[in-house]
């Protein structure tokens, strides 16, 4: 993803949580992810549904319940073509769901 979004020349900062937990709390700007000049709020959140600790559905759950993440665009990019997957992250809130690729291309 990060060579994808550099071949596109996207410009914006992009952060890679490890993990779901992580990614609540740069979210949420808690702990080390306080300082917004370090760790500015996102424009776009690409989510992968099998994260470890916390799953792409349990994020897109926790933000259900905060209103100031309505605005967010949330992309769903997961290997998982499994339609109760889809249907499932768009009741959540997702505001499209795509299946990864199979196959790298390069050119």
């Amino acid at each position: 993803m990060r060579l994808a979004l550099q071949k596109a020349a996207f410009s914006n900062p992009l952060f890679v949580a490890r993990d779901g937990q992580q990614l609540v709390e740069y979210l949420a700007g808690e702990g080390p992810y306080a300082d917004r000049t370090c760790y500015p709020f996102p424009s776009l959140l690409l989510l992968d549904i099998k994260m470890p600790r916390l799953s792409g559905f349990d994020v897109l759950s926790w933000l259900q319940d905060r209103p100031e993440f309505d605005y967010l665009p949330i992309v769903v990019i997961s290997g998982s073509v499994l339609e109760e997957d889809m249907r499932k992250a768009k009741e959540l809130g997702a505001d499209d769901y795509r299946v990864k690729p199979t196959g790298i291309q390069t050119s």
